[in-house]
């Protein structure tokens, strides 16, 4: 479902799929190849939301803002099932595990694994390349570019079945 807020209303590109079970409103942009799985709320209610080209947001994943803090997911970034993203910017080339938490102000650089359940609290910022686990977080060692890759072959994956979805529920 995709909803006016406010006067504002999502902006969506053509080759991006949100499921009817999905819940887009507000000031929210979402960029070529990005695929919206049921059951995820993506709230641009007070502040912008920003989802950029071949990101998946995943089943009952929760996208939200602040007053003065937008959200920002960069480019091939999955945020998997369940995860919370509030207020933070993700950057390129990024995996949020099921249940990870990313509070207002984090800043996760590019080509990060954070691994599922991982809590990121307020205003830390992840390097570049790092695996993070645990609540409360801790940045355990560098990815290996075989992982990096992975991370983007996740995404691709999750734009292919994408188009699966555009297909079906075009028929």
């Amino acid at each position: 479902m995709v909803l006016e807020y406010d006067g504002k209303i999502p902006t969506v590109d053509e080759t991006a799929f949100i499921h009817d079970m999905a819940f887009v409103s507000g000031e929210v942009y979402i960029g070529k190849d990005v695929f919206i799985l049921p059951f995820a709320s993506i709230r641009g209610d007070m502040n912008a939301i920003y989802i950029g080209e071949g990101s998946n947001i995943q089943d009952n994943a929760v996208v939200h803002v602040t007053d003065t803090l937008p959200t920002k997911i960069g480019d091939y970034v999955t945020v998997g099932h369940g995860a919370i993203l509030h207020g933070c910017s993700v950057g390129n080339n990024v995996l949020i595990g099921m249940g990870a938490i990313v509070l207002d102000g984090a800043q996760i650089e590019d080509n990060v694994l954070v691994a599922a359940g991982t809590l990121i609290p307020p205003r830390k910022r992840i390097p570049s390349g790092s695996l993070v686990v645990g609540n409360p977080y801790k940045i355990v060692r560098t990815l290996s570019e075989e992982e990096i890759q992975g991370i983007k072959e996740n995404a691709l994956d999750y734009i292919k079945l994408k188009d699966k979805y555009m297909t079906a529920f075009a028929e």
